[in-house]
């Protein structure tokens, strides 16, 4: 169950909280779950009916005077479910007055299917649960319907799920494939695809990162090549010396959310990942080494770590803490690293150079916190848990 609430206001007569029940939560095998949360700059209305998003993105509206919204990203194992939260609210917004049309951007290649994304019903998903904020208890009335005006009017205000969209990572794949076996010689049709089968391959996937505005995502997908769908080039192929087969493949897409267009921007080959214990990891690793690219963090900080050292994935650490988190970005103590390793690889050693310090998940993902039970679990005396930045404590006791 994944359950969306907001922290305690004095003087609230009832807290408002949403529970998404008897759903995958495939966040707890990804290589961090501080990836699930961003902040969005607009919010999609609710005045957009049901349906493909291809068929709207034309004419959707945004809420564009938002502040502290937040889209949630719940992997349930074949895409992910994006939700837009919207908080506590000091006064309803008139829906003329704030809902706009936006440019949405479009990325070079449009995708020739219309069910990558779908919008889904989030009355149907979510369950709205009323309770006292000093018990906790749930709110009971001798009549289901009625709630006294007041307590009405501060529920309106209250925490919201603005909108919901499903992202099916494996229809996307298809489009890729697909769109590739049409047009390169090097991707050819499973032995298993006929007219009414698609032959889908084993694959995995992570998101690395959401744009400032929200509308576009970057993810990595790989996926098996068992079926030899992707075979040399003819150039190679008249080589006596072939090149071995790839094992697996990847691909990080950079993909818009409401016109379900995409740039490929880099794809990937692995020689020996075979099975699933090993995709997985190499796909941690992709996702790892593009996102520490883009926050500057390890090698990455310097102009020369980011040219020669493209593939380099730092260990990361997942405390909630900020006391290491300027060392990240640290040139000097990065560049002693970077010159021990390069000249380890000139002299040919094979003595492994450890980095200096364990890259932060906060400095990756800074809009999220991971608050675990490993504590308690481990019975290791504690009292409390506290988050990095929110006041918000898990007590016991």
């Amino acid at each position: 169950t994944v359950v969306i609430f907001e922290t305690h206001r004095d003087g609230a007569a009832i807290t408002k909280s949403f529970h998404c029940c008897n759903v995958r939560i495939g966040g707890w095998k990804s290589f961090t779950m501080r990836n699930a949360l961003w902040p969005a700059m607009y919010v999609p209305s609710k005045q957009n009916t049901k349906g493909s998003v291809a068929h709207q993105f034309s004419s959707l509206m945004f809420d564009i005077n938002v502040s502290s919204a937040h889209m949630l990203f719940n992997d349930e194992d074949d895409g992910f479910r994006i939700t837009w939260i919207q908080p506590f609210k000091e006064k309803v917004n008139d829906y003329a007055t704030t809902a706009k049309r936006i440019p949405l951007p479009l990325r070079k290649i449009q995708a020739n299917r219309n069910d990558i994304v779908t919008v889904t019903d989030e009355h149907e998903t979510w369950e709205v649960c009323l309770s006292d904020p000093r018990t906790g208890l749930v709110h009971q009335s001798d009549n289901d319907n009625f709630v006294p005006p007041r307590v009405d009017e501060e529920i309106s205000l209250q925490l919201d799920i603005a909108y919901e969209v499903y992202l099916h990572i494996d229809a996307l794949l298809i489009d890729i494939i697909t769109r590739r076996q049409q047009s390169s010689s090097m991707f050819q049709m499973s032995k298993y695809h006929s007219d009414t089968v698609r032959f889908i391959p084993n694959f995995y996937y992570n998101l690395i990162s959401v744009s400032g505005d929200g509308l576009d995502i970057i993810l990595v997908i790989v996926f098996s090549n068992k079926e030899k769908m992707i075979m040399q080039s003819s150039q190679s192929s008249s080589n006596n010396n072939k090149k071995k087969l790839p094992a697996a493949l990847g691909v990080v897409i950079k993909f818009s959310i409401f016109n379900q267009s995409y740039d490929e921007l880099k794809w990937v080959q692995h020689p020996s990942c075979e099975d699933d214990s090993s995709m997985k990891q190499w796909c941690n690793s992709l996702a790892l080494n593009w996102r520490m690219k883009e926050c500057g963090v390890g090698v990455f900080c310097l102009e020369q770590g980011t040219k020669t050292n493209d593939t380099w994935v730092g260990k990361a650490h997942e405390r909630n803490v900020d006391d290491d988190l300027e060392d990240d970005y640290n040139g000097n103590l990065w560049s002693k690293y970077y010159v021990e390793k390069e000249e380890a690889k000139v002299a040919k050693n094979r003595v492994a150079i450890a980095p200096p310090k364990d890259i932060s998940m906060s400095s990756l993902y800074p809009h999220c916190d991971v608050i675990t039970n490993r504590a308690v679990y481990d019975a290791i005396p504690v009292k409390k848990i506290s988050s990095r930045k929110s006041p918000a404590e898990l007590i016991y006791g």
